[in-house]
């Protein structure tokens, strides 16, 4: 029996995520890239044990209901190919579900990069919030902590996640609050938490607003 268990070359793959993908889980995603990969013909490294998958990596995985124009996602693959080949394949194995953007090679080793900044806009206020929009940034960054709760009930833990939040401003030409965020292994925000408290510093509703990623760095 063959196995594709060493990697000659790992690539990492940027994609957007927007209309109806934006609905899509982490699990409905692995499972679109798993078949994606198939389509394109690439030769995968796998995971080993007695139901073999090809080892496809998510740095980070983008919540629900949330856009990106830039994700990513490496493949790492037991021969080598040409990025331009590999990109045409993946382009036409992914279809219209996600637009892939570019494709570049990392070191073929098996540790993963990790999120250390990601920056978001929040649009779709109430016409009567955008004029406190601008004040309603400053008072969130001049509060000394934010905690939320995160977790199931009956399993509720508190997070302060002040510290991870890096810069927020109101672009008034895109009527958008522009979210930074750090990441580190201590945690980080959710942009819908931050989005959750402006609305209701606001008394605006929340539940009418639209969350995009713009950029992220991983290292």
């Amino acid at each position: 029996m063959i196995q594709y268990s060493q990697m000659l070359q790992k690539t990492a793959v940027v994609f957007a995520k927007t209309g109806p993908a934006i609905y899509h889980s982490h699990h409905d995603m692995i499972r679109f890239w798993e078949r994606a990969i198939k389509r394109a013909d690439l030769p995968m490294r796998l995971t080993q044990g007695f139901n073999p998958r090809p080892r496809i990596i998510f740095p980070h995985a983008l919540g629900l209901g949330i856009a990106s124009r830039h994700e990513e996602v490496e493949l790492e693959l037991h021969a080598r190919i040409d990025l331009r080949i590999l990109l045409e394949r993946i382009k036409h194995a992914a279809g219209d579900t996600l637009g892939i953007l570019d494709a570049f090679n990392l070191p073929p080793v098996k540790k993963s990069r990790q999120l250390v900044a990601s920056s978001y806009t929040i649009t779709g206020w109430a016409p009567e919030s955008l004029p406190r929009l601008g004040e309603t940034a400053q008072s969130i960054l001049a509060l000394p902590e934010i905690v939320v709760e995160r977790g199931a009930p009956g399993n509720r833990r508190t997070l302060d996640i002040r510290p991870f939040i890096a810069g927020l401003t109101y672009d008034d030409g895109d009527a958008a609050l522009r979210l930074d965020l750090s990441h580190s292994n201590a945690g980080s925000a959710r942009p819908d938490e931050v989005g959750k408290l402006a609305a209701s510093m606001l008394k605006d509703d929340a539940y009418g607003l639209a969350i995009e990623k713009v950029a992220m760095r991983l290292e």
